[in-house]
């Protein structure tokens, strides 16, 4: 792409500063701040609506090309010259090609499927060719002592120690760098990296004996067999979820890792008797590098742009333009003062879970057998099919198959726009589906504040107790324990909240402390999912708790939300059969001026998918959670065979599913009181706020939304009593 940028934030207030990374071919582009109104843009049959924001930019900005490299790796400076040397360090390698495991100076121990290599200066001064399994733990180590004499050794569990002997120059290494999984070699694209895992790494000055390397294959302590002051023993089993590894030896101040590999993993001495990296922390000392990791692209700032006192609460971005090319990079203007009586939190970890999800244009074709059709790709995803260095999205594996844990939003992430088109709806989704509802909120004059999921994270109740109305965006599934929790007690003291999303709440999620840009999962063992977590690897690094799904760990989304996932399709959306409990008077507001009566169908038409109840759907149960008071005033109904029950559904047993379209295969929608005044409407359906626009803003789906929200914003007491 010719003209592309990132905001090293989503969300800012007034006064606070938002600096903008720019990529350019042009020698000049053109910048202003506008406010987006409303997705949009040929394809989509829509115009992309914005307003010009009053802003204090420059005319143009110089235009420059700005490369980035990836792959995870750890940087520590030595305190001391180096006339002789001793390495070592065990790895398990995930790919066969060789790359750089550990490296001093020019120095550098390459690991392949082939062996082991030690080179100088491109070099090889000794190689041990044997082949080497991917996923199988082997100890390296190499010495050259002050007159030259060199030695490699390679351990292999239960077989016997390879060595091979050389004499080269003498060495002397200047106050070196010591670098974990790379040769501090930089490109542009993917990082020369090492591919794998990494633990207990050894460096000293000191050409050890053989002895002293069989003692540190057998798992000895390197203090115990080396002088401290002259070794390095990086501890990688010292709180996960921080990016400095502390030196217990005195040969560095500790190493800083960059570029998130996967943290909290076993090593090579794990026994499998736990699982839980906090009850074994020596045991889970590995890194698992992979050279597409990415915490930030590393572009130089641009443009910095303080949000002005009095810009109202929304979404914003920084328009570029130059020559036809146009791209811009949306922010999210939260409150400076909380008067509004409406919130609506945009789930911004959800966009980041998706961002730069690969599957469109690397699976194309698998994606026409999965809908059954063509539905085309954004131009966009086949320039990020040729970048992996701009990172995956936590539904990618990486280039050596294994999940992706981390996501972070410093880089360009083309799907955080208002006129990307999403093959899985037909037009839009996540961001550009939120713009919408945001869109609808305008038309009817709603005096309304905008937040991210970030400002819940932080602030919690604080914020949301501000708020007589929090209105989710269409797919907040992405959560930590504390949005949880500051949602369930909005909802138990007075506050209201409207659900109108699908599969909400669902998957364990957590700011990593390190890279707080980052957002951390793991996928566990069950739900839907690209990728599964292997044996030792179901914690959080940045927390310690399990990761999965949070209906693994007793809370379901039922128990906030009244109705949890349970179906996911993508061929089309239907609509929602009226229930017999709506038509009491207790709830029966909800359809005022709705043209479905009880016992009929509303919802089965608008853009996309074709229908409010489609993409995701949830589904009311009180075993899982569902308040035993709550009232299912709709279902949908009319599926499609495509319409599958997401794996954590599915019956087990010998009994053979019902015929026909499974019964949990529906989205419900709920209501239900809290205490206090409390109350809760959920939608149960990802594709809700796109029917929503169906026929301009003038059908059923748009005015049960209007009722609920006219109820819940004026309406003091408890929601569900007549005439209320």
């Amino acid at each position: 792409m010719n003209l592309i940028g990132y905001a090293d934030r989503l969300s800012a207030r007034a006064g606070e500063p938002v600096t903008f990374h720019l990529s350019s071919t042009h020698a000049e582009v053109r910048p202003e701040i506008v406010r987006l109104r409303k997705p949009g843009s040929p394809r989509h049959g829509t115009p992309l609506v914005e307003e010009p924001v009053a802003a204090d930019l420059p005319t143009v900005l110089n235009g420059q090309v700005q490369v980035t490299t990836s792959g995870s790796h750890a940087v520590a400076e030595l305190n001391r010259e180096l006339d002789a040397i001793g390495l070592a360090v065990w790895c398990q390698p995930t790919l066969s090609d060789p790359r750089p495991v550990l490296a001093v100076g020019n120095l550098v121990l390459d690991v392949s499927g082939a062996g082991v290599a030690l080179r100088s200066a491109e070099r090889n001064l000794l190689e041990i060719a044997v082949p080497i399994a991917q996923r199988n733990w082997v100890f390296v180590a190499a010495t050259i002592d002050r007159a030259g004499a060199v030695r490699l050794s390679l351990h292999r569990p239960d077989r016997p120690e390879l060595s091979a002997s050389a004499h080269a120059e003498p060495i002397h290494l200047d106050r070196s760098v010591l670098y974990l999984g790379s040769d501090g070699r930089r490109t542009s694209g993917l990082g020369h990296t090492f591919n794998g895992k990494v633990a207990r790494p050894v460096v000293s000055a000191t050409a050890w004996p053989e002895s002293t390397t069989t003692a540190l294959a057998a798992g000895a302590d390197p203090l115990k067999l080396l002088p401290a002051a002259t070794t390095s023993v990086l501890d990688l089993a010292v709180d996960p979820g921080c990016i400095q590894v502390p030196d217990r030896g005195g040969l560095s101040s500790g190493a800083e890792i960059r570029h998130l590999p996967a943290r909290g993993v076993p090593g090579p001495f794990w026994t499998g008797a736990e699982t839980d990296f906090r009850r074994a922390p020596a045991e889970f000392d590995a890194l698992h590098l992979h050279d597409d990791d990415l915490a930030d692209a590393g572009w130089e700032p641009s443009l910095t742009w303080t949000v002005p006192a009095g810009l109202a609460s929304g979404v914003y971005a920084l328009k570029v333009t130059a020559g036809e090319d146009t791209d811009r990079m949306p922010f999210v203007v939260t409150p400076a003062a909380h008067r509004a009586p409406v919130l609506v939190v945009l789930p911004t970890w959800t966009y980041l879970a998706y961002a730069n999800w690969r599957t469109y244009a690397e699976y194309e074709q698998e994606r026409v057998d999965l809908y059954k059709e063509r539905r085309g790709v954004d131009e966009r995803d086949h320039w990020l099919a040729r970048h992996p260095e701009f990172g995956r999205s936590l539904y990618d594996v990486h280039t050596d198959g294994s999940g992706v844990f981390y996501s972070t939003r410093r880089r360009p992430i083309i799907a955080l726009r208002p006129d990307y088109y999403t093959p899985t709806t037909r037009g839009f989704r996540h961001f550009g589906q939120d713009l919408q509802l945001l869109a609808w909120l305008d038309e009817r004059g709603e005096d309304y504040a905008v937040v991210t999921d970030d400002e819940v994270e932080r602030e919690g109740t604080a914020l949301l107790g501000r708020y007589r109305v929090v209105v989710t965006g269409s797919h907040p599934e992405y959560c930590s324990a504390g949005m949880l929790d500051s949602y369930l007690a909005h909802t138990n003291s007075g506050g209201r909240l409207m659900y109108l999303g699908g599969n909400g709440f669902y998957q364990v999620t957590a700011r990593h402390p390190g890279q707080p840009d980052a957002v951390e999962i793991r996928r566990g063992h069950a739900g839907v999912a690209t990728w599964v977590s292997d044996p030792g690897e179901e914690n959080l690094s940045a927390t310690g708790e399990p990761g999965g799904l949070w209906r693994m760990r007793g809370r379901a989304p039922n128990l906030l939300a009244g109705v949890g996932f349970t179906a996911q399709g993508h061929d089309r959306a239907s609509g929602y059969h009226r229930s017999e409990a709506s038509a009491d008077p207790a709830v029966s507001w909800v359809f005022d001026g709705a043209k479905a009566g009880v016992g009929e169908v509303f919802g089965d038409e608008g853009p996309g998918l074709g229908g409010a109840a489609g993409d995701e759907l949830d589904r009311a149960d009180v075993t899982l959670g569902t308040p035993s008071d709550a009232v299912v005033l709709a279902s949908s109904v009319g599926h499609s065979e495509m319409m599958a029950l997401v794996p954590e559904e599915i019956d087990h047993g010998y009994a053979a599913p019902p015929p026909g379209i499974h019964p949990k295969v529906r989205a419900d929608i709920v209501l239900f009181g809290r205490p206090g005044g409390g109350a809760v409407f959920s939608v149960g359906s990802i594709a809700w706020s796109t029917a929503m626009t169906h026929n301009g803003g003038d059908n059923d789906t748009a005015h049960i939304t209007a009722n609920v929200l006219d109820r819940f914003r004026d309406t003091d007491g408890p929601i569900l009593e007549p005439g209320a």
